[in-house]
């Protein structure tokens, strides 16, 4: 590539990867992911938006599978301050313990199967908080990686381009007609 160097895709993908976990990670905002995951889908897709823009300024291609590599590194990124906002976020705010859920489904005539039984005693305590953080980031980990790889991947479809090749000399004289 003519000693041109590719730009790195880490700044690129921890922007793109960290609005979308900060994002996700709110109440009520975060529920957009419920369409499709379309939070993490669009933090790829910053991701490919801010990669493409380097790229374009070192004069290096950048293409779909450039888009769908800064994707998956977003997404990994995600998975991250995802799980660290949404821990922050928990430890903030008051929550009912598990068991009075349990409890209030009961006394309401509710029919609890046993696997969500096991859940939601397993959950109780202080132990029961890092089985959710834990379970938490391994969930955004897996989805986050296809999630915003496949937006990365769009992103390289939207946003790619070749570097300018360079014309012909000041001063020569233009190609032949017919050649």
């Amino acid at each position: 590539m003519n000693g041109v160097q590719r730009p790195s895709p880490l700044m690129p993908a921890l922007i793109g990867g960290g609005v979308a976990g900060f994002v996700s990670a709110l109440p009520l905002i975060g529920a957009l992911n419920c369409l499709c995951c379309s939070l993490v889908i669009g933090g790829g897709v910053l991701a490919a938006w801010l990669q493409s823009n380097e790229c374009r300024k070192a004069g290096v291609p950048f293409t779909a599978g450039s888009g769908a590599m800064v994707g998956l590194i977003a997404g990994l990124f995600f998975a991250v301050v995802a799980s660290v906002v949404a821990t922050v976020i928990q430890s903030l705010m008051p929550s009912a313990d598990p068991a009075q859920v349990l409890e209030m489904l009961e006394s309401q005539g509710t029919e609890v199967p046993p696997f969500v039984r096991s859940l939601l005693e397993s959950m109780g305590g202080g132990a029961g908080f890092g089985v959710r953080l834990v379970f938490t980031f391994a969930v955004d980990l897996v989805l986050g990686a296809i999630f915003a790889t496949i937006g990365g991947l769009l992103g390289g479809m939207f946003f790619k381009h070749e570097p300018a090749t360079a014309g012909p000399a000041p001063g020569s004289p233009p190609p032949a007609p017919g050649l």
